[in-house]
């Protein structure tokens, strides 16, 4: 009698083993299923011509939190490969001049998901005219004299009025400050048709001028009897704009 117990002891316990081990196997299956990753393809072209997008943006967030999960860029011929382990996501693909699209009808078939041909419309904007106006720095040939008018330009934006002078053709300033024409340094500077303090020997003094305030320099070479015939090698003769600013020096 007690030997039958056992037995019947023996045979319960089996099935009980038995039931456990195929529930650990029904759950280690469930759990190897969800955390396969989910393998995701697809090709972006453009809509109108059909090329091929390089290096688009392509980016996996969750449903939820809107968290990015993973993420990478189309090759040369536009397709791309993810790997997934989620199972609540959506895609956003983007890239710099179309507009940016988002995938959230997605079907997955034995962990693989392949999305096909993605096309991406460009991102146009309709602009008001544009007109771009510059004023650049130009020499006038008359017949007494040449005239170098100061534009706007970038050369000549900051700078002071012996390095708009060293600009001029002929005109040569040194590093002293010297100015000379032609090679001459026997030069007679007039700011406005008429001598000036600035003028004189320190010809530093020019420095205090600015570009903006300099409207153009005329360049005499064979002055004419209004002149005084102080300049042995010719006159440069500096004109101010009329809205020259005023100060001491």
């Amino acid at each position: 009698m007690p030997f039958l117990l056992l037995e019947r002891s023996m045979q319960r316990m089996n099935k009980i083993l038995l039931l456990f081990g195929i529930a650990g196997f029904l759950m280690s299956s469930t759990l190897g299923m969800a955390q396969a990753p989910i393998e995701i393809t697809g090709s972006v072209v453009e809509s109108v011509s059909k090329d091929p997008v390089p290096y688009a943006s392509v980016v996996v967030r969750t449903l939820s939190e809107d968290k990015v999960i993973t993420g990478t860029t189309t090759g040369e011929d536009g397709t791309f490969l993810l790997r997934v382990n989620h199972q609540d996501f959506w895609l956003e693909i983007s890239f710099m001049g179309f507009e940016t699209l988002r995938i959230d009808s997605l079907s997955i078939r034995n962990g693989n998901m392949n999305l096909g041909v993605i096309s991406l419309k460009e991102n146009t904007q309709r602009l008001n005219e544009v007109e771009v106006s510059a004023e650049r720095s130009r020499v006038e040939f008359k017949l007494d004299k040449r005239v170098f008018n100061v534009g706007q330009d970038i050369a000549s934006t900051g700078v002071g009025a012996l390095d708009v002078l060293n600009k001029v053709p002929s005109v040569n300033v040194d590093i002293e400050g010297q100015v000379t024409l032609r090679g001459n340094s026997g030069v007679q500077i007039l700011i406005n048709g008429k001598p000036s303090v600035l003028s004189d020997d320190g010809s530093n003094l020019l420095s205090t001028l600015t570009a903006d305030m300099i409207e153009r320099i005329e360049v005499i070479t064979n002055p004419s009897a209004k002149y005084e015939a102080e300049g042995s090698s010719g006159i440069i003769n500096i004109v101010l704009k009329k809205e020259e600013k005023k100060g001491f020096n």
